[in-house]
Formats: C-alpha cells, sequence, structure tokens
C-alpha cells in the first residue's frame, strides 16, 4: 500500500481508539474508502453545491488509485443524491434538500400550474421525548431526548402549512435557535454545522382534522375549520441510511394540492 494511501486512511479513520481500526478499515473495499473521503471532503466544503469535482482521472492521480476505482465511488455518491452527472460536463456537487421537499403546492387539476416559492419561517425549537412510534423510526431507545424544531410556511404571505422537525437531542446536541433562524432551514443546518446531509427516505399522507394550535398557527377559524387537512409524515436518512429526522407537516389542502412529479 502506498504512503499517500495509507495517508487518507489513516486520516479518514481517525484515532482507533474513538472508531475503527486501520486493520477493518483495510477490510473496506477500496471503493468505499475513496467515497468515505469524498463524502468527507464535501460536507467540509471543499467543493460546493453546483460546483464541478476534478475529473475522475485527477482524482485518481490525487488519491493513488485506478481510475475505475474513483468512478465506483463517484457513481455511488450520484445513487445517493449527493452527486449529479451531466453528459460531456463531469460530476457536480448536489444542492442541499429543501426542508419543504421537491412536490409544490399546486392548484387543484391544474398539473402544469407555476407554484409560487414557498417561504419558510422558523418558530422555535423546544425539547420533548419519543415516543414508541417516533423512537422506532428513529432508531432511538422510547422516551430518548429529542429536539422538535417548529416551522411554518407561507404562500404570497399566506399560511399554509406548520411542520415539527424531530431530531435526536444527543446527536445535535448543541443546535442553537439563531442557527436555524439564519439559515435556510434544517437540512441546510445539519450539513452546515454538523456534516450531516440529509435525503427523504419515505412520506406517507392521510386526511386529519387540525389540532387546535395548528389552527390557530394557519389562521384557520370559521367553518374552514371544519375542513380536513393533509397530514404529512417524513422519515429522512443521512447518505449512510441512518435516520436522522422524523417530521410531521399539517398543509392547508382546501385550495392546494401537493403534487409529486415524476
Amino acid at each position: 500500500m502506498s504512503y499517500i494511501r495509507l495517508g487518507f486512511t489513516t486520516d479518514l479513520f481517525g484515532d482507533t481508539k474513538k472508531s475503527m481500526t486501520l486493520q477493518q478499515a483495510y477490510k473496506q473495499p477500496l471503493y468505499i474508502q475513496i467515497k468515505q473521503l469524498l463524502l468527507r471532503r464535501i460536507t467540509e466544503g471543499e467543493w460546493q453545491e453546483r460546483e464541478p469535482l476534478p475529473s475522475e482521472w485527477d482524482l485518481a492521480a490525487q488519491l493513488d488509485v485506478s481510475q475505475g476505482t474513483v468512478r465506483k465511488a463517484l457513481t455511488e455518491l450520484v445513487a445517493e443524491g449527493l452527486l449529479y452527472r451531466e453528459q460531456g460536463r463531469g460530476t457536480f456537487v448536489a444542492q442541499v434538500s429543501s426542508d419543504w421537499g421537491d412536490d409544490p403546492l399546486l392548484t387543484p387539476g391544474l398539473f402544469k400550474d407555476l407554484s409560487d416559492d414557498l417561504v419558510y419561517e422558523f418558530l422555535g425549537i423546544s425539547r420533548a421525548n419519543a415516543s414508541e412510534d417516533v423512537a422506532a423510526a428513529l432508531q432511538l431507545r422510547r422516551s430518548a431526548p429529542l429536539l422538535r424544531v417548529r416551522q411554518l410556511w407561507r404562500w404570497q404571505g399566506v399560511p399554509v402549512a406548520v411542520d415539527d422537525a424531530l431530531l435526536s437531542a444527543e446527536q445535535f446536541d448543541g443546535l442553537e435557535a439563531s442557527w436555524l433562524r439564519g439559515s435556510a432551514g434544517v437540512y441546510a443546518t445539519l450539513l452546515r454545522r454538523f456534516g450531516v446531509r440529509v435525503r427523504m427516505q419515505c412520506q406517507q399522507f392521510r386526511a386529519v382534522m387540525l389540532p387546535r394550535e395548528e389552527s390557530a398557527l394557519l389562521g384557520v377559524t370559521g367553518m374552514v375549520a371544519d375542513v380536513p387537512a393533509l397530514s404529512v409524515l417524513r422519515l429522512s436518512v443521512a447518505v449512510d441510511g441512518q435516520p436522522v429526522e422524523w417530521r410531521h407537516r399539517y398543509c392547508l389542502s382546501h385550495k392546494f394540492a401537493i403534487t409529486i412529479v415524476k
């Protein structure tokens, strides 16, 4: 094994007392080691969103590995949504996922309607304890401490949805309201402050009646209060598949439709 390869392997896995041993690291396929090294360089900001990475040949020369090994590592990062490829141009860093997601709010029946951008508003952060369902989804012990981030979404100034994002208080110890207030949302903050890039794994939809607190936040009163809202449960994970966030959204659906575009 070359000096360069030994160097990045040691740096990547750190102190053997705190992480895996070098022997364990060597048992991993080389392309996995390269993938993890590239991921670390991305999360540390060496390449910004929509910025191209060096060519496969240049990366191979830097890391003293074959071009095929680099391509295999990049292919996995593309499949996981961390990178994207443009034919004839190269491989680029993907944008951080929006807290809202990729599904716009549109007028029902108008599938080609252009949606206005939703405006994110941070309402606050508090502590809670994991219910049995949330603990199971996030792979935490029951009643584990959680951070609850509450957000409001506005369309042309009018409230249309409210979110509760639940995160492990132990994993994200030190998360501050000031970070969230001045950011683009939870996902951007987790990437910038903790090096955790989040992607949505699955969602569940159902019609519900709005709870009292959410009704007040969304300005729902009178007869409209009897109109069902759309409840959206979302589980998001880190790039390694580890559950990171349980999100519950209440979205007004008597005027809008969440539109899933393929």
